[in-house]
């Protein structure tokens, strides 16, 4: 047997002993533990599982964003995966029941799969079998991608990285048609499986052929170079958003995701330790307290003594004029570290960091990536297998010395030592069972109302609290686990859902869905949509407060079922179709009924309040919610919209709306809202407050959006102000109207230039009182 199968071997036995070890309980039961019980993790399982039992298509997941559903890429379920799944179950023996089990077992056997790679990369640098196999073994005990078995499933696959270095040191070797098939084919699954494996595998190839083409000892020139980066990274992205585009008619996803800057690396997160069994670096080093847990990505002991060492011998290279950029005997290898280094340096926001945010425009697909912070994952596993290589080689120079002997030995056993802490931890977190989906009695009180209704008489499942995620222009997060909730019951009763967990979805779709949960200033948009006259099936948590455009809903629909858990009620199109004339009707009662006071030229229901109001209409304008003015301003730049004082005592609520223009606009609702209270006398703050503005719609109005939020005095006659900016669209310009601060309870009635305006509302003419 040669060395080379043995050490394959022996490497694919460690880390199977490794997968037990820590995986056991889940190995033994893989189809009914849950490596995240809610969040993203869960979302997918759910998509998963629906795509599995109830989708038609292979292409399409309609369990979310009801009626429109959603491509499978943006589902984050392992579209792979789950279609092959469905294929065999479809055409051969059906195993769509183990998807979770199937699933899970992948995810932890991908770890002997980037075992066995990095094995073969070391092989291919002549590193001793056994060395080898241990410290592939330990490379993939320390990965930063076993965090992602948390929740990003398919970032978790840890052996694509491996995998893409290996087929690059090969193709190096052997520059052939198979060779450069094999990179394409992985580009391609590997983007597949996610967008950030193409980001990956643009550093890897683009800067390796890079490399080639500007070296003195090149074997291909300028133009075989272009040839290999279209056929192994740009081909492969071309198929796939061909394959995209045959089954996707929307126009409108996002061009600016959040996270770019947000989600960045951090020094601290790449060279420091801060779990176990480190923890007293966090406290001793404070900016832990600052770095957010993506950019978390230690490079272990040992990479970090090498790294130190390297500075230093890269130094002195330099003094004595030597070549310092060659890191290793290996030219491949140190074109990987390069690599590497500069995707760091990405991951930590350079260059657009140093005031060049506005290149980010420029940096075409790469700006989808928005957690910068995962391309520290490259400088991971290219800095280990430099310093193990480069700790190797020197062992084998001086054979004799005990002292390379005791560093190797110590150098292993802090890669194992780090490892074996990061796995473990790791693996405590991801063992949870689910009792909703091990309930196929529906025996539970929140699961009671399965077995009472019949799935086939709803079109969807319209949840309350509601929930929206995935646009990036709009963050309706779920509470009181709603999302858990609602996807346990799509997939008891196969019924879809109108909210989304999803990512990259639609901007219009996304507002003709919110609507139906905000203040009914038009008729839905959303119906003309609908393949049904169904009615939705409301889907109420049993400890949430439905706020007053929740609880219209609820009061128009009909009951269904209810406990303390869970309250279901059959909400029909009708009810929906005439939802618009019941809020007409409530406001034509609430004026008829009140006692109107003239103040300031508006009339109120309580002459005693204080109110401020911001028309604008000084400021001349051919787009206006209502009158002659509508404030414009530019969005780079924080604007203040109001400086006024509050006259009320303390204590006292009241709610500041104003409208924003061209809300369906990719980003604008993304605009920071800066709400600062002081007191009076000493200029104080006692409040402060700093939001998004799609985190407070109350309604949409033509092209217009209405911002509402709560706010309490803290002093008598106390100063306020509101400031805007828009850091995303810094070349826009935006426009508001129509502010208004009133107390809660209280209602202002407004007429100006033929329009009634009430509470900061357009309202019908119709309503105009006698």
């Amino acid at each position: 047997m040669s060395s080379r199968i043995r050490g394959y071997v022996l490497t694919v036995l460690l880390a199977i002993a490794v997968v037990f070890l820590f995986f056991g309980k889940i190995i033994s039961n893989p189809n009914n533990y849950y490596y995240s019980a809610d969040g993203d993790g869960f979302k997918a399982y759910y998509g998963a599982i629906y795509h599995i039992e109830y989708d038609s298509s292979a292409m399409r997941m309609d369990g979310m964003n009801y009626p429109y559903g959603e491509m499978v890429f943006f589902t984050g379920s392992q579209p792979m995966v789950v279609n092959t799944v469905k294929f065999i179950s479809n055409h051969f023996f059906d195993i769509s029941g183990n998807i979770v089990g199937i699933m899970n077992l992948l995810m932890i056997f991908s770890i002997v799969l980037a075992a066995g790679f990095l094995f073969l990369i070391f092989y291919e640098l002549n590193i001793n079998w056994l060395y080898a196999s241990v410290v592939s073994v330990g490379i993939c005990l320390l990965s930063p991608q076993i965090a992602r078995f948390g929740g990003h499933f398919s970032l978790s696959w840890i052996f694509w990285i491996p995998f893409m270095l290996f087929l690059v040191l090969r193709f190096h070797k052997r520059q052939n048609c198979l060779n450069t098939s094999l990179i394409a084919l992985a580009t391609f699954f590997s983007g597949a499986m996610h967008m950030y494996f193409y980001g990956f595998n643009g550093f890897i190839i683009g800067l390796y052929l890079l490399a080639q083409v500007v070296n003195k000892e090149r074997s291909f020139g300028l133009i075989k170079g272009l040839l290999f980066f279209f056929m192994q990274l740009i081909l492969p992205f071309l198929l796939f958003q061909w394959l995209i585009g045959s089954y996707d008619s929307v126009v409108d996803r996002t061009a600016y995701p959040y996270g770019f800057f947000a989600y960045r690396g951090h020094p601290a997160g790449v060279w420091l330790p801060s779990g176990k069994p480190y923890g007293f670096v966090p406290e001793v080093i404070t900016v832990f307290k600052h770095v957010p847990w993506e950019s978390l990505s230690f490079i272990g002991v040992s990479a970090l003594v090498g790294f130190l060492v390297g500075i230093v011998v890269f130094v002195r290279k330099i003094v004595v004029r030597k070549n310092a950029f060659k890191i290793t005997d290996n030219f491949v290898l140190n074109t990987f570290f390069w690599t590497s280094f500069i995707a760091l340096l990405f991951s930590f926001g350079i260059p657009f960091i140093f005031g060049l945010e506005w290149m980010v425009d420029y940096v075409g697909p790469f700006r989808q990536l928005r957690a910068l912070a995962r391309f520290s994952w490259l400088f991971y596993y290219v800095l280990n297998i430099v310093v193990f290589y480069a700790l190797y080689r020197k062992l084998v120079e001086n054979n004799k010395s005990n002292l390379w002997k005791v560093l190797t030995v110590l150098a292993v056993g802090f890669l194992l030592f780090d490892g074996y802490w990061n796995i473990y931890m790791n693996s405590r977190f991801i063992q949870n069972r689910n009792a909703d989906m091990e309930d196929v009695s529906n025996s539970l009180p929140q699961n009671e109302w399965v077995s009472k209704i019949n799935p086939a008489d709803y079109q969807a499942i319209l949840p309350i609290p509601y929930f929206h995620v995935g646009s990036e222009n709009i963050w309706i997060e779920s509470k009181n686990n709603m999302q858990e909730m609602t996807m346990i019951a799509s997939l008891k009763t196969g019924l879809p859902t109108t909210a989304v967990q999803l990512s990259r979805t639609s901007i219009s779709q996304t507002y003709k869905n919110y609507t139906l949960v905000t203040e009914p200033f038009e008729s839905y948009a959303l119906l003309t949509d609908l393949p049904a006259s169904k009615p939705f099936l409301l889907l109420i948590n049993g400890d949430y407060s439905p706020n007053e455009d929740e609880q219209r809903l609820i009061r128009f629909s009909d009951p269904v079922f209810k406990n303390d858990k869970v309250e279901v009620k059959s909400l029909s199109i009708e009810a929906l179709q005439e939802m618009r004339g019941y809020y007409l009707s409530e406001i034509r009662q609430k004026i008829s009924e009140k006692i109107w006071k003239e103040v300031q030229s508006v009339e109120v229901s309580d002459s005693s309040s204080a109110f401020i109001i911001r028309n604008f209409d000084d400021q001349k304008s051919d787009i206006t919610y209502s009158g002659d003015g509508a404030l414009h301003y530019s969005a780079r730049h924080w604007k203040n919209i109001l400086n006024d004082t509050l006259k009320a005592d303390a204590g006292k609520k009241f709610k500041l709306c104003f409208w924003m223009y061209d809300y369906q606009k990719d980003g604008y609702l993304r605009t920071a809202i800066e709400l600062v209270q002081r007191n009076p006398e000493t200029q104080e703050v006692t409040n402060y407050f700093y939001s998004d503005a799609h985190r407070h719609i109350k309604g949409f109005d033509g092209k217009w959006a209405l911002i509402e939020i709560a706010i309490e005095t803290k002093n008598a006659n106390e100063c306020i102000s509101i400031a805007l900016r828009n850091s995303v669209l810094r070349n826009k310009e935006l426009i508001v109207d129509e502010l208004l601060v009133k107390e809660a309870g209280v209602d202002i009635f407004e007429q100006k230039n033929g329009s009634l305006l009430l509470n900061g509302r357009r309202i019908d003419n119709t309503l105009k009182r006698n």
